[in-house]
């Protein structure tokens, strides 16, 4: 049973208000048209739009060592990628649902984007963190007790320890 730890969270905090500058990346679908996460509900986008940027996304000259080596010279000290955004598209392999990285085209179907910038990151010796919206435009089960379960499982999986220690998580649009 998980027991809050007020020393170590304070001492979590303590860094991070000290480190004061890092990099926050958003990227996922929505980059490929260019106008923001929001566009999809900006511009009142129907799925059957939208879900086209799911076949294009190959990002094959994404170099996430470039990105991260550019935030440490900046003076960067962490990194915290949108593994997945409101539109539920999920940057890594999850088993929760098809609407991941690898039923798209980037790196032939076998990527994991999560664990390639959180390897560059830790090499440039940045932190680095999880953006997981609990929204989810894509499911068909969001705002449900199933969604939850799904979610819960999305949160499990960035946090199994494949990717080692995880600074921060972000959780950010519940309320759609």
């Amino acid at each position: 049973m998980y027991q809050f730890d007020r020393e170590a969270y304070e001492k979590r905090m303590r860094w991070f208000r000290e480190a004061r500058f890092g990099l926050f990346l958003h990227w996922g679908l929505y980059a490929i048209p260019a106008r923001g996460e929001w566009v999809r509900s900006n511009e009142r986008m129907p799925e059957s739009e939208y879900l086209p940027y799911f076949d294009e996304f190959s990002a094959d000259d994404l170099d996430p060592k470039a990105w991260a080596r550019a935030a440490k010279e900046a003076g960067m000290r962490y990194a915290v990628l949108t593994a997945k955004h409101h539109d539920g598209f999920c940057l890594w392999p999850t088993k929760t649902t098809e609407h991941n990285i690898t039923k798209s085209p980037f790196r032939g179907g076998k990527g994991d984007y999560v664990r390639e910038m959180c390897d560059a990151c830790r090499r440039a010796g940045l932190k680095f963190g999880v953006y997981c919206s609990p929204w989810d435009r894509n499911s068909a089960h969001y705002a449900t007790e199933k969604y939850v379960e799904i979610y819960h499982a999305q949160v499990r999986e960035l946090l199994d320890g494949r990717y080692g220690e995880i600074f921060e998580m972000w959780f950010d649009g519940a309320n759609g």
